[in-house]
């Protein structure tokens, strides 16, 4: 919301004001952007149950069916819960 004020020396100021109210300083901008550019915490794997068969984004090894497995939900990638990831992805490492 934008008002026009009257200042001391009977001139008129534009002043901006945020949705509770609160008026707009050059701070308080700052904290509302560095807000809103965190990103929100929260867990990066969810366990489930594997619907589909898939390939384990750590080890390279295939994933069956039934079993339990980490998703990631911003990637879609999987792996296992109990995942040996000392197998690298590459031409030469493909497990399956």
């Amino acid at each position: 919301m934008i008002k026009q004020v009257r200042t001391k020396s009977n001139a008129y100021s534009t002043v901006r004001y945020d949705k509770d109210g609160n008026i707009l300083t050059p701070s308080r901008k700052r904290e509302l952007k560095k807000a809103k550019e965190e990103p929100i915490k929260g867990p990066k794997y969810i366990k489930i149950v594997s619907q589909y068969p898939s390939i384990c984004s750590a080890c390279n090894v295939r994933i069956s069916v039934g079993t339990q497995i980490l998703w990631n939900k911003k990637s879609k990638s999987t792996k296992h819960v109990n995942c040996v990831s000392k197998y690298k992805k590459g031409p030469n490492n493909d497990r399956r």
